[in-house]
């Protein structure tokens, strides 16, 4: 029989393995809270990648405040530039995305997502109901929610002032009446630049090249985005710019009388079609699905015309003003994505060597 302070006493090998073992114990608790706590964080919010105006021109946030009472999820929403920098950042986090949708890649900027492998294929259960020729992307990483025609628009006051013809056809940008008139978008940052390139493309042709040396001798400035490219046209740094075919619009509904002529040449019509995407590697891969099906549905078709553009759902309510003043082509000149995807990095190149 031991003495009862031989019973009592524990040898110091059994206090390191007691030791060890609760230190092991801590360290596997601890990180199984913290992947739980992250794991909860991630997945409790829908994570939204979009271009700045989709959170400054209403349409986000009434988008967000409508998902928000149908799920009760909250959604985190950056908004780091235009569709070219969507992109590069989908490009960076790679493997590891921080966002789950991601909302205004176009019919002019998806070939790159694809060729980059940044989405996956979701055909929402809601896709039947948008106009077909509008459904830009037959492998269905990216489904269409709004639209609007590129225009090039023209500030009234300015070009009385300083005698200048309003253009008829995208073709007349470049003529020397109008140097150091333009205001262009580079099409390697934004979408609409992107679509604007596209869009000449397909007008000029295999004149490409002289057109954009020409316009390039016109434009007084080329900016990364719309939205400062926007901002510069109406402090009227220039008379003509590239914008939408709902400018003049829209300026007669928000601020009751407009100074912009809006121009859609009827027989050279280029649609910007904006779409929404489940981003690879999404965390809430199912709260994105569910947000793509929500935006075809009326409730957000509705909306659609705070992003100062159309619905692709047809028979929605459009605002009067946009369909009285608004500017439409009766014929369409949109390269299909094949098309894009094989002749955008020439037509891009082209532009680079030109403009630098």
């Amino acid at each position: 029989m031991r003495r009862a302070d031989e019973q009592g006493r524990i040898s110091v090998g059994t206090i390191k393995v007691f030791v060890t073992v609760t230190v092991i114990m801590i360290i596997v608790v601890a990180g199984a809270l913290y992947v739980l706590r992250d794991r909860s964080d991630r997945e409790g919010d829908l994570v939204i990648l979009a271009y700045p105006s989709f959170a400054s021109y209403g349409l986000g946030p009434a988008a967000i405040a409508l998902f928000k009472d149908r799920t009760g999820m909250d959604i985190t929403l950056r908004t780091p530039g235009d569709v070219g920098t969507l992109i590069d950042v989908l490009n960076r986090e790679k493997g590891d995305p921080a966002a789950d949708l991601v909302i205004g890649i176009d019919n002019s900027m998806l070939h790159n997502a694809l060729k980059l492998g940044l989405l996956e294929p979701y055909m929402s259960r809601n896709l039947a109901r948008a106009n077909t020729s509008l459904i830009f992307d037959p492998t269905y990483h990216v489904t269409p929610y709004d639209y609007g025609y590129i225009a090039i628009i023209c500030k009234k006051e300015l070009m009385e002032k300083r005698g200048l013809p309003y253009p008829d056809s995208v073709l007349d940008l470049s003529d020397p009446v109008y140097r150091d008139q333009l205001l262009l978008i580079d099409p390697a940052t934004s979408s609409t630049g992107a679509s604007f390139l596209i869009w000449a493309a397909a007008v000029a042709g295999d004149e490409l090249g002289p057109y954009l040396e020409g316009i390039s001798r016109n434009a007084l400035n080329v900016f990364a985005s719309w939205d400062a490219m926007y901002t510069a046209y109406l402090n009227g740094e220039a008379p003509i710019a590239i914008s939408y075919g709902l400018d003049t619009a829209y300026e007669l509904g928000y601020y009751g009388e407009s100074g912009t002529v809006t121009i859609v040449p009827e027989r050279e019509g280029y649609r910007q079609i904006e779409g929404a995407g489940v981003v690879k590697g999404a965390r809430n891969r199912d709260a994105a699905r569910e947000f793509i099906d929500l935006m075809l549905e009326d409730g957000f078709q509705e909306l659609v015309g705070l992003n100062v553009m159309l619905p692709v759902v047809p028979g929605v309510e459009v605002n009067t003003t946009y369909l009285e003043h608004g500017r439409f082509a009766l014929e369409h000149v949109e390269p299909d994505q094949n098309t894009i995807a094989t002749d955008y990095p020439g037509w891009l190149e082209t532009w680079d060597d030109t403009f630098s």
